[in-house]
């Protein structure tokens, strides 16, 4: 190649880039103005005092907003719920939609349907599917007394009861996002080589042993990053809790994201903000966790000329 041709093949690069930037120029733009600027300006609020109905009262405090949250009993009660929260409805969920999966991988006349209706719950929406399940669970002429008054059992008050008010939305949430879980489980084992399913059966595994030593490690991956996308979601659930109990009775089922748009309600943006900040630093140490633990399980997975 002579030095023309070099030179004109670098201006044609860039040339090349130059289009390529102003391709993404807009995205960019977006992204900064749908993202980065809504964060800077929630770090902002969350050193400040500043009060819906009150403006002008608005100063700098410094960490005095997460000082005072991180002291208060209500907030630390919030973020333990919304751990019992997220730990039992994406462990029920993961368990329940690999059974799920499981059965829609029998061959059976009909299981083309069955796939279709179960994926329903997942489009309906969470204030349509709360005012459901608030019915379902009303006292007095909901579905599930009646069930239960059928099997000769004591009415329960579910929704109004401390003891029963965040099991109870729970069953609701659990109801709704099961049929994601078992739909992502059944492409991962959709994706298994029957070679391997065949040797399996060759070898005579069956029941226990062949769910732990061939299923669960060949789908593992699928796995995980269907329990990621869930738990991230479990963490910040507000609209379910919300519509179904608001947070109570009392404070028994006030989770982060309620916890938090009941400040929001006092007027406090400042600890609103303060909040907001802390869930995303949550929220972002999960990720981290998951992401190094795909890292390292992807660097365990040998490759071919490893292998040959």
């Amino acid at each position: 190649m002579t030095v023309g041709a070099t030179s004109w093949h670098r201006r044609s690069l860039t040339r090349a880039g130059r289009s390529g930037w102003l391709f993404v120029l807009p995205t960019i733009v977006v992204l900064v103005l749908l993202g980065l600027y809504p964060m800077l300006n929630a770090i902002w609020e969350s050193v400040r005092i500043d009060n819906l109905f009150n403006p002008s009262a608005a100063r700098f405090t410094g960490l005095s907003n997460y000082t005072e949250l991180l002291g208060d009993s209500t907030f630390r009660k919030s973020l333990l719920l919304t751990a019992i929260w997220t730990g039992a409805v994406v462990t029920s969920e993961l368990v329940i939609g690999f059974g799920l999966a499981l059965l829609l991988q029998r061959r059976m006349r009909g299981i083309g349907i069955l796939r279709t209706l179960i994926v329903i719950p997942v489009f309906v929406s969470p204030v349509a599917m709360g005012l459901v399940w608030r019915f379902i669970f009303e006292p007095t002429a909901g579905l599930a007394n009646w069930l239960l008054h059928l099997v000769h059992l004591p009415a329960s008050l579910w929704l109004s009861s401390t003891q029963t008010s965040l099991a109870s939305v729970m069953v609701a949430d659990i109801w709704q996002w099961t049929p994601f879980m078992a739909l992502i489980l059944a492409a991962g084992l959709d994706s298994i080589s029957p070679e391997i399913l065949e040797a399996a059966s060759l070898d005579r595994l069956r029941g226990l042993t062949y769910l732990t030593r061939v299923l669960i490690p060949l789908v593992w991956p699928v796995l995980m990053v269907a329990l990621f996308i869930r738990l991230v979601d479990a963490i910040r659930v507000f609209d379910l809790i919300y519509i179904m109990t608001r947070g109570g009775p009392g404070s028994s089922s006030l989770v982060g994201s309620v916890y938090a748009f009941s400040i929001f309600q006092g007027g406090d943006l400042g600890q609103t903000a303060a909040f907001g900040i802390l869930l995303l630093i949550l929220v972002n140490l999960v990720v981290a966790v998951f992401i190094r633990y795909l890292w390292r399980q992807e660097r365990r997975i040998p490759t071919r000329k490893e292998t040959s």
